[in-house]
């Protein structure tokens, strides 16, 4: 799909260097901590898991240990995070900006050295507004945006995530925050989840990927 005529020229080159260096199959760590408090209630999560992308799109995980409020998840919370991972429901997954096949779902305009924002009118969690920035050769370092739609209970949102080589040839996203706040009953509340992305290495194979896991 082509960009509109009005998007910053550099679009172009930082789409084609995205789609270049999220090719291959590679397998992945995740650790992700979740934390919520409105009032008296409160929930924290500790989740570890593996996975595995296939031209950058998660296509396994593995829960290797979830503890919600220090004890362990049962079996069915580890089930639906396995699922919701693997398979998210449509419109939760994020639809990078940078990725030539959602240029259709965005508008575009310059915000400075190496910086674009983008917009979209897509009503779902996958799409929102924001700026993404990308180094001299076009690979994007970090991105920031606020979600169309947010979680329930949220009114207000904000989601940033940085991106490196991690293998040769090879970007992803290593840290990722959310940051929210909104209320429940009478209460002010807020929550935060933290994301880290580490152990990265590369199969020849999906299937080989598949049984390594």
């Amino acid at each position: 799909m082509s960009v509109t005529a009005d998007a910053p020229p550099a679009l172009t080159q930082v789409a084609q260097r995205y789609r270049a260096t999220s090719r291959g199959v590679v397998g992945f760590r995740m650790q992700r901590t979740f934390d919520v408090h409105a009032g008296f209630r409160r929930r924290h999560e500790e989740l570890t898991m593996e996975g595995v992308y296939d031209n950058g799109t998660i296509v396994k995980v593995r829960v290797l240990n979830y503890t919600i409020d220090g004890k362990p998840a049962s079996a069915s919370d580890r089930s639906s995070m396995e699922q919701d991972w693997t398979h998210p429901q449509p419109g939760n997954a994020f639809a990078p900006p940078f990725d030539p096949r959602n240029f259709g779902s965005y508008s575009y305009r310059s915000a400075g050295a190496q910086t674009i924002a983008f917009t979209s009118s897509v009503n779902d969690r996958g799409h929102g507004s924001g700026t993404f920035t990308y180094d001299g050769a076009g690979n994007v370092v970090a991105y920031t945006y606020h979600p169309n739609v947010l979680p329930p209970h949220a009114k207000s949102g904000e989601i940033d995530d940085r991106r490196a080589q991690v293998l040769l040839g090879y970007w992803a996203v290593t840290q990722e925050s959310h940051q929210y706040s909104g209320s429940y009953a009478i209460f002010a509340g807020s929550g935060t989840v933290t994301i880290r992305y580490s152990g990265f290495r590369r199969f020849p194979s999906l299937q080989s990927a598949l049984s390594a896991m």
